[in-house]
């Protein structure tokens, strides 16, 4: 029964990580065999996958530079090999996964791996396998896959482990075991329990944290905005900013009732919260933060009046389907409007989708007349209410 759980949760992993939404470790609290503690090399259903002959070289552990055609052969319970045609004398034969220091042949998993043209697979000593490098930089994540752009449906016992130079190797079951690897930059994992994904088993996760962390240049693809931000303390600090959506209804974040503002300094990343800043200003418009009343979170908002009422214009979590849970169709439909209580806290009115109709109708007004002007509009607009205060 149990071995039955266990190929089915494997083939639903990599059902999943075909769609490039894989799962680590498996619907099992074990991803590795049964009774064993430490990654085993891969075991895959006979006639499951049908490998074929990649182009490359490997470096064997004596030291001897092997080239031409390698073939991974499904060896069931014998030791795993590749079957080897040398480039110049084209004599056939097989070499031991034991024996192969490095190996990189052509062709790569599309969307998977981080090379489009080629793969690379090193021993890893502390497992006694050989590991496929699925990204690289700073932080490496490897898996113990063979395959290269041959199609499949399972891999059993699908294991993932993470390293980087002078530290050690870890296991990867969920996201957060990857923290030990990057103590030096606290931004990450504190990211990671900003955005509710610490105990997060998503592939996509995973790799998106590793190449955000191996980046030299991340504006280049973030693009988040210049900002001035006033802090509690009086002081004012600029930065590029990316103010995190809100929870409306506690579906992605369950803990905490922190506002998080995401920065970057040109060098590094900081997360900052509602604790720290009391207003941002981003070219002509200014975000305070307010107190949501249904969940008790804060948020930042634009403020905004309406027929003598006042409100607040924030942005809520409408995808999740990305880190930052960034709203990729600019439809307005990730704005809400939240009303001004009596006890100074926000709440969702029942007309909100009319009000967030005039909202727009109002941007749209005063961008047609700034662009008719041309000078310079005040997106999202709305009138200056004094920030509620924290506790």
């Amino acid at each position: 029964m149990l071995r039955k759980k266990i190929v089915f949760f494997t083939a639903l992993l990599l059902f999943t990580l075909q769609l490039q939404a894989q799962v680590l470790g498996g619907g099992n609290t074990d991803i590795n065999p049964p009774g064993t503690n430490t990654p085993k090399s891969v075991k895959t259903k006979k006639g499951n996958i049908k490998y074929s002959y990649h182009e490359g070289w490997a470096l064997l552990k004596t030291g001897l530079m092997l080239k031409g055609k390698f073939m991974y052969v499904d060896a069931n319970e014998q030791i795993p090999e590749f079957a080897f045609v040398d480039a110049e004398t084209h004599k056939k034969k097989r070499v031991p996964v034991s024996m192969i220091e490095q190996l990189t042949l052509a062709g790569s998993e599309k969307g998977l791996t981080t090379r489009n043209d080629s793969t690379e697979f090193v021993w890893v000593e502390k497992f006694k396998d050989l590991y496929r490098k699925v990204c690289t930089g700073t932080v490496e994540l490897l898996d113990n896959s063979r395959i290269i752009d041959e199609k499949y449906e399972t891999i059993d016992y699908y294991t993932l482990i993470a390293g980087r130079k002078g530290y050690d190797y870890k296991l990867i079951k969920e996201v957060a075991n990857i923290e030990p690897l990057m103590t030096d930059r606290p931004y990450f994992m504190q990211s990671l329990r900003a955005t509710g994904r610490t105990e997060s088993r998503d592939y996509r996760i995973l790799m998106y944290l590793i190449n955000l962390f191996n980046d030299p240049d991340p504006m280049r693809i973030l693009k988040w905005q210049d900002a001035t931000l006033t802090l509690r303390n009086g002081s004012t600090l600029k930065t590029r900013v990316y103010l995190q959506p809100m929870d409306l209804r506690n579906e992605y974040i369950q803990s905490g009732n922190t506002a998080y503002i995401h920065t970057h300094d040109g060098k590094d990343f900081k997360l900052l919260t509602n604790n720290d800043v009391e207003s941002i200003k981003q070219d002509t418009t200014t975000y305070v933060k307010g107190l949501y009343g249904l969940t008790q979170k804060y948020f930042w908002g634009v403020n905004w009046q309406h027929n003598g009422e006042k409100y607040l214009i924030a942005r809520r979590i409408a995808s999740n389907n990305n880190y930052f849970f960034r709203n990729k169709v600019k439809d307005g439909l990730d704005l809400v409007v939240l009303k001004l209580g009596n006890d100074d806290t926000y709440v969702k009115p029942i007309n909100e989708p009319d009000l967030r109709k005039f909202y727009l109708m109002e941007i749209k007004a005063r961008e047609d007349a700034a662009n008719a002007a041309n000078t310079p509009a005040e997106t999202p607009i709305g009138t200056e209410v004094p920030p509620i205060k924290n506790d």
